[in-house]
């Protein structure tokens, strides 16, 4: 039985799985009863684990496109997806999601008046963005490597794709307002797994790269349709029936209120993924292409703070407004789990690097994929940092000093890659996002100070410094023969015992621990 019959098999079981889930779910959960604390760990864990789901899907997904495409039509693809649904969608959805999520915080009974205006908004930016986006790749066609016929098909139909994406991100910010972030996280399940399902078949079954690119687009295309058609169904039955609203003064106050909204996402997308671009446009399909295969690895870890922050949003938009003295605590304990998550994140992948990619697209990307992601993943406490701090000072409405944040991180992703890739390639682009964290953090660190928002910089040094001997020992064991499994189990039992002992662990992880294995002895016990 080859592989792909056995993946195939695994997502057929988790059909009865979703559904056997949703139904324990309808049983146990009771809105009414539910506290603050319960409401953030349920808005925060349940979409955690869906999308921890659909990344997985996505990565079985990419162990058979990597391998059927290869490195350069691999790149090409990667090239056309990251046009659309990073920067385009971004463009598209004009930061109103996180504008309407504190909107409706603040103010429940809008919401739905705010749903369908923000809808409205979103649809006209699609109009205007299409045709702009095609003149501008048609003026700069000459300052790239040329695009194939499938590569082409496949970026109309991901063109398309905007409206269905705009109108999911509009519903989904209604769930995400009403802390329901369970139903899109059920929607998100689904589609994932028949976007994969079907995709992995048309990929197999047909013959070249072009046709498969082709299909590529047209599985995302569907998927992102059955998506927003399942959100704004569950909509109806479970918020309020709204569609598509003109009210022109809220749409201009809209507009202009979240332009640093959509400035902070662009710029992020700017210098989180302009990488990608230059390097395309420097040294080629190819070296994209091993820098993308990095990039599949690195996506699983962007799926805990969107969530995490997801989650947090609401609670610190009404904090800071109505109750601020408990604004820091609560963002002060979210930087302290998370940093713990990144540090465990970066020594795991930087020690199991060469085992990732060869899993993810075989000998064909490595050594280079594998090293860009050795450097890469250095980037994860910072960006677990700064990720938390931009919603906090959304929520205090210091949005512009993200935006000036943003803008010196760009300068510096931007110019040091320009200067940079043409020497060192996809080593230059990892560097350079690890660079512009720092930038970031820097750049916020006088609006943090003013407002009194503790970043626990000490912490995140020393925890740093811990990770890169954790790294060292292991790698040392693996280089004197010890199995790379066992060298980085070693490692990681000596982190977490200095981290606990210099009191970096966070009081509830360890009074629930304690609880728990209180219980377990005295069980074992009787």
């Amino acid at each position: 039985m080859s592989n792909t019959t056995l993946f195939y098999l695994s997502m057929l079981v988790c059909v009865p799985l979703l559904a056997l889930a949703v139904w324990a779910w309808r049983r146990w959960w009771r809105d009414d009863e539910a506290t603050t604390m319960r409401r953030f760990l349920k808005n925060s864990s349940i979409p955690i684990a869906a999308n921890l789901f659909g990344k997985v899907l996505d990565l079985g997904f990419a162990a058979v496109t990597l391998r059927a495409l290869g490195p350069a039509a691999s790149g090409a693809w990667s090239f056309v997806a990251l046009i659309t649904s990073m920067y385009l969608v971004t463009i598209v959805n004009w930061g109103l999601n996180d504008l309407a999520v504190r909107e409706a915080a603040v103010a429940p009974e809008s919401a739905k008046h705010v749903f369908g205006v923000g809808l409205t908004m979103r649809w006209l930016m699609a109009l205007i963005v299409v045709p702009l986006t095609l003149l501008g790749l048609w003026l700069l066609r000459d300052t790239m490597p040329p695009l194939s016929w499938g590569t082409q098909i496949a970026l109309a139909i991901l063109l398309v794709h905007l409206w269905p994406a705009g109108t999911a991100a509009a519903v989904s910010a209604s769930f995400q307002a009403a802390q329901r972030m369970e139903v899109p996280a059920l929607v998100v399940m689904i589609t994932s797994l028949l976007r994969t399902m079907t995709g992995i078949a048309l990929v197999l079954w047909l013959p070249t790269s072009d046709a498969r690119i082709v299909a590529m687009g047209s599985v995302a295309l569907g998927a992102t349709i059955l998506n927003a058609g399942l959100l704004w169904w569950f909509q109806r039955r479970l918020l309020y029936n709204a569609g598509p609203q003109w009210d022109w003064p809220l749409m201009r106050r809209m507009w202009l209120d979240a332009v640093p909204l959509l400035l902070n996402s662009l710029l992020l997308t700017v210098f989180f993924r302009f990488d990608a671009i230059i390097l395309r446009s420097l040294a080629g399909d190819t070296v994209l292409g091993l820098y993308d295969a990095a990039y599949k690895v690195i996506s699983l870890t962007q799926i805990i703070p969107p969530y995490v922050v997801g989650a947090l949003f609401p609670l610190l938009a009404h904090r800071a407004v109505h109750d601020r003295a408990t604004l820091d605590p609560l963002l002060s304990r979210a930087i302290g789990v998370l940093q713990l998550v990144a540090w465990l994140g970066v020594a795991i992948v930087t020690v199991m690097a060469d085992d990732m990619i060869w899993l993810l697209g075989g000998t064909a990307y490595l050594p280079g994929a594998a090293t860009a992601l050795r450097v890469l993943i250095w980037y994860l406490p910072l960006s677990y940092t700064t990720g938390i701090v931009q919603y906090a000072l959304i929520a205090i409405a210091r949005q512009k000093a993200i935006t000036w944040a943003f803008l010196v991180g760009t300068i510096v992703n931007v110019g040091g890659n320009l200067l940079l890739i043409p020497h060192y390639g996809a080593l230059a682009a990892a560097a350079m996002t690890i660079t512009t964290e720092v930038a970031l953090l820097a750049s916020l660190w006088p609006t943090l100070r003013r407002e009194g928002i503790a970043v626990p910089l000490t912490r995140i040094a020393v925890t740093g410094l811990i990770t890169l001997l954790t790294v060292a020992v292991a790698l040392a064991g693996v280089a004197v023969g010890v199995p790379r499994l066992v060298a980085l189990a070693v490692g990681l039992v000596g982190m977490g015992a200095a981290v606990w002992r210099l009191g970096y662990v966070d009081a509830v992880i360890t009074d629930t621990m304690t609880r728990v294995g209180s219980r377990v002895f005295l069980r074992i016990h009787k």
